[in-house]
């Protein structure tokens, strides 16, 4: 395949609505909570008796809104584990709240969570492991059944639900009727993202939160489903040499999944080893700031809340989030470049709410830049291209006029939705944008100074 056709070919790939919706929530936090939290385990056998779970002190109103004050944007419930405990009162297995003492066996944790989302204004999705310890029929077509059958229970019972993530089953060579789930998830939440075994985001690959610095969004198609780990953290996943062996392309980006303390579920003995702000801060800016989106597992402990040092931890990285990114001092600039398609994708496009520029086909390099209007104090710069439209900067700079003259900061690769590239501490007025590789053309919806 000629280069051209193949650089066509990428370039026709382009995310639905609802992977862009996905894609903008940015941060996102996980509550890991259920059997293990008191077994102090990370993988239950599945023969846990169900009177094991009962929290004395359980606080929903606190899980939200500690996501919230962290700056996340939507929550994400472990509703079943490997264990096959179920946090919801299902039909279809004994191994539900509905046989445990909390609550006299009438809980929902599933709703109570579900509905305090809504009440604080976060987006809610639930995290199911297709793996299955406890039901009998694990292992076998039957089971596929069954698993359908819980999942049309989750869809159809807590309202919107933004987000279905499956974990990665390992351990097991079952079968799993991936097709039947998407099915089932499309039909009753057509608005749902699936993630990781799924076809609309797929996990980075590894629990360091390591991402390329070519991080691509059009990857080959066998990466869907239970893809095998060697192919999810090989060195290029996204480059036309790549792209050129696939038979067939997806709209793929890459998530990352870390949790605040060193394991999934809350233990005790953790306490010593918990996240600093600055790690948390460093994987916000790598995933985030590199294309892609960040998960953060809060696990509650055996109490049913959230512990105050996690709470405390969160609330700080909320705050220093809110510093970060506090003002725009390119919202006000003035921008320039030295090409555009036409009068409605001007660089200064770029200042308006859905508005972006685009460069037109070219075939060397281009750029956008920014007048501030005035000497400003900076330490980075953001980026994004209009995704809409797909993913095409390959190879970019970012330069700052200095004594007449100007002086490159900053190099890097994709850009993807978005890029935080941090820079020096420094005074600049104007700031640069040189596009050096593009596959065909190049649009950028987001370039703010910080």
């Amino acid at each position: 395949m000629k280069k051209a056709d193949l650089i066509k070919r990428a370039n026709s790939i382009v995310p639905s609505k609802q992977q862009l919706r996905f894609a903008d929530m940015e941060f996102i936090g996980l509550i890991h909570y259920g059997m293990n939290t008191y077994t102090n385990s990370e993988e239950g056998t599945g023969r846990e008796p169900e009177k094991y779970f009962n929290p004395p002190e359980l606080d929903v109103k606190q899980w939200v809104r500690t996501c919230k004050n962290a700056g996340m944007r939507g929550l994400i419930l472990t509703v079943k584990h490997s264990d096959g405990f179920c946090i919801w009162p299902s039909a279809y297995t004994e191994h539900t709240v509905k046989n445990s003492p909390w609550l006299d066996g009438e809980g929902d944790l599933v709703k109570m969570v579900s509905d305090e989302c809504r009440e604080q204004g976060l987006k809610f999705g639930i995290y199911i492991n297709p793996q299955d310890k406890h039901e009998k029929t694990f292992g076998t077509e039957e089971y596929n059944t069954f698993f359908k059958n819980i999942l049309t229970e989750l869809m159809t019972n807590y309202g919107e639900i933004f987000c279905v993530w499956f974990p990665r089953d390992t351990s097991s060579d079952f079968h799993y009727n991936w097709a039947m789930y998407y099915e089932t998830i499309r039909k009753l939440q057509p608005e749902a993202v699936i993630c990781s075994c799924g076809p609309d985001f797929r996990w980075v690959g590894n629990k360091g939160n390591v991402m390329r610095s070519q991080e691509w969004s059009v990857v080959p198609y066998d990466l869907l489903n239970n893809a095998p780990l060697q192919k999810l953290v090989e060195p290029d996943l996204g480059s036309l040499k790549r792209l050129k062996k696939a038979k067939e392309l997806v709209w793929l980006p890459p998530v990352t999944l870390t949790s605040i303390r060193p394991r999934w579920f809350y233990h005790k003995e953790d306490e010593t080893d918990l996240k600093m702000l600055s790690n948390i801060l460093d994987i916000y800016f790598r995933s985030v700031g590199n294309n892609g989106t960040m998960i953060l597992s809060i696990p509650p402990s055996h109490l049913g809340v959230i512990d105050k040092k996690d709470v405390e931890s969160l609330r700080t990285l909320g705050a220093q989030l809110n510093i970060e990114f506090k003002t725009n001092h390119a919202e006000e600039g003035e921008f320039s470049a030295t090409s555009e398609r036409d009068e409605l994708h001007t660089a200064n496009m770029v200042k308006k709410e859905n508005g972006y520029w685009h460069s037109g086909e070219v075939s060397k390099k281009v750029s956008i830049e920014v007048d501030m209007g005035e000497v400003k104090f900076i330490n980075k710069v953001v980026l994004g291209e209009n995704t809409a439209t797909g993913q095409q900067v390959e190879k970019f700079n970012i330069y700052y006029y200095f004594n007449k003259k100007w002086k490159k900061i900053y190099s890097g690769n994709t850009i993807g939705r978005k890029k935080i590239c941090n820079l020096p501490e420094m005074n600049a007025r104007r700031i640069k944008l040189e596009i050096v590789k593009t596959r065909e053309f190049a649009t950028i919806k987001t370039f703010e100074v910080y």
